[in-house]
């Protein structure tokens, strides 16, 4: 009987890359999108007002994250309109406040990652050997339910039999927690797992911790984990060494 039963893998950076320049441009269209939104509603505030009240959104979610928790976009919307104007969140309708929601949580899908090479082969690989499959993946205001349907339009979505987001669990890597709770939905140990991500703490020592075993994708000029059990340069080595373990 093998060793491993159970493969998890990051996203970011792993199996999709932003492109360069990638969140300046979500940040003009969030702006930009909300700003008309509001218009069309009477309610006038300038670019400069909102950008503003991003970049505010932007601080207090980067003070969540350094305590390895997370917010879900309803509260990151309501945060960002407060900083428009406290009470900005009151005048607009229950329909119109899931407008900017969605605006702020889908603007991914004008301006979608790309996919890294070897990704959709690496899981297609792990699933045809046998392998349960689970989704690792910290959020940024982007949500799991948008990047669902990136990966849906890439094609990726079904190679995996559960999928967790920060954003959706309130917690982030390496939180023991983004892990357990994938582990007890593939319902395996930690010891018959692996967690394949690119970031030495989020997700080498993160794994490590909750006792699963580990592969780094290393990029050029990246640090490489001591604590990995192994470390590969491109995701057509990663059945190889799952393989090893």
């Amino acid at each position: 009987m093998r060793k491993i039963t159970a493969v998890t893998f990051d996203l970011w950076d792993t199996l999709i890359q932003e492109h360069p320049g990638g969140s300046d441009r979500l940040a003009k269209l969030r702006i930009e999108k909300i700003g008309s939104l509001l218009s069309s509603r009477g309610i006038i505030h300038s670019k400069d007002e909102i950008g503003s009240a991003y970049k505010k959104t932007g601080d207090f979610l980067e003070l969540t994250w350094s305590k390895r928790r997370d917010m879900p976009v309803h509260d990151q919307v309501l945060f960002m309109l407060s900083s428009i104007d406290d009470k900005l969140a009151c005048k607009l309708s229950r329909q119109d406040l899931a407008a900017v929601e969605r605006i702020y949580a889908e603007c991914i899908l004008d301006n979608p990652p790309r996919m890294l090479p070897g990704a959709k082969e690496a899981l297609r690989s792990v699933k045809e050997n046998g392998y349960r499959t689970g989704l690792i993946s910290n959020t940024g205001r982007t949500p799991g339910s948008a990047l669902r349907l990136v990966m849906d339009g890439m094609g990726i979505v079904g190679f995996f039999d559960t999928m967790t987001f920060s954003n959706e669990i309130l917690v982030r890597k390496p939180s023991e927690g983004a892990f357990r709770v994938t582990l007890d939905r593939l319902r395996v140990l930690p010891r018959a797992a692996v967690h394949i991500g690119d970031d030495c703490d989020g997700d080498i020592l993160g794994a490590k911790k909750v006792g699963m075993h580990a592969i780094q994708i290393v990029s050029p000029g990246a640090r490489r984990s001591s604590e990995a059990d192994s470390c590969v340069d491109a995701l057509d080595s990663v059945i190889e060494s799952i393989a090893r373990l």
